[in-house]
């Protein structure tokens, strides 16, 4: 079954007030960044690579394709001290998503889950970027142990106030050695600068048998691959690295862990039927007579595994 919102166009309305607030937001950040001093370079952050083909250049961010490892990134990142300034005045929330798409993120999440597969009440989950704890409720309703790490202070009380054992804001704040069962990053990892160290560090955090779930936008995606620079997926600050399943895989396998299982969810139909339709705005446009394919019927984006995001589980290599 796919994965999408029952009615695309009415979730993109709903969230158009928002991304209206976070665009201007965004453009008046970058209207104070000095383009000589305040950017980095930056190599393949998967596989190390330098050698990249350019692609294309969104709010002042350089898009760039590695051949070697099948990945897209920023090869002019911000400097994290920016980085960090940009995110402290961020306008809108995860929250916000939450409470307005309550019945899309169910779906999400408990897709995520039934790919993760059956949970006791021996697991112990650790939701880094748990937002609003909004995943986590749902897995307790599975018999978890839930706890999650939250930099933002409105949502991490929002969470504390949902009963969601709140461990600090980032990994730094654990303990040297932890036991989870599962540790999860909904829509995170493609914010991390170097990933592949970052997964290192999740080792130490998990039991022997533990795993490790991610849902990343992927450049696999039909929408990524079609609509360029028009697709929200790329944004030119914030999504770091995107990437596709062969260098999901490299960061993961660099890091000591192997696939269990993966899947593709949110085929981006609609977006993808506009855009072919010649609308000017692929996310809000109801064309009179749109642009049909097979190929473009949500079951067979997501069988295809070109979604708009990447599921995946894996363990540590034995």
């Amino acid at each position: 079954m796919p994965s999408d919102s029952e009615n695309q166009l009415c979730l993109h309305q709903a969230r158009q007030e928002q991304l209206n607030i976070s665009a201007k937001y965004t453009q008046d950040f970058l209207s104070q960044i000095n383009p000589d001093t305040d950017y980095e370079q930056s190599k393949c952050p998967t596989c190390d690579q330098a050698a990249s083909r350019p692609l294309f250049i969104k709010n002042n961010g350089r898009y760039c394709h590695c051949s070697s490892c099948d990945h897209v990134y920023l090869s002019n990142p911000l400097k994290q001290e920016r980085l960090i300034e940009f995110y402290a005045g961020y306008p809108t929330s995860s929250l916000d998503w939450h409470r307005n798409e309550s019945e899309f993120y169910k779906s999400i999440y408990n897709k995520g889950l039934d790919l993760i597969g059956r949970l006791d009440n021996a697991a112990k989950v650790l939701d880094i970027g748990c937002s609003s704890g909004y995943f986590l409720k749902i897995a307790s309703e599975r018999g978890c142990e839930i706890n999650g790490l939250e930099p933002n202070n409105l949502e991490a009380s929002y969470a504390i106030e949902q009963g969601i054992n709140i461990l600090g804001q980032t990994i730094d704040d654990l303990p040297n050695r932890s036991d989870f069962s599962l540790i999860t990053l909904w829509d995170v990892l493609e914010h991390i600068p170097d990933p592949v160290f970052y997964l290192k560090r999740l080792r130490s955090h998990l039991s022997p048998t533990g795993l490790v779930f991610v849902q990343v936008p992927t450049s696999d995606s039909l929408a990524a691959r079609v609509l360029r620079e028009a697709c929200n997926m790329f944004d030119g600050i914030e999504h770091l690295t995107l990437f596709g399943a062969r260098s999901l895989d490299t960061a993961f396998g660099r890091a000591g862990f192997t696939l269990v299982d993966r899947h593709s969810v949110i085929s981006e139909s609609h977006a993808l039927r506009n855009y072919l339709s010649y609308e000017q705005d692929p996310y809000m446009s109801t064309p009179e007579a749109p642009f049909t394919a097979e190929f473009l019927s949500p079951d067979s984006i997501e069988n295809n595994g070109l979604g708009y995001k990447i599921q995946a589980v894996y363990r540590i290599q034995p």
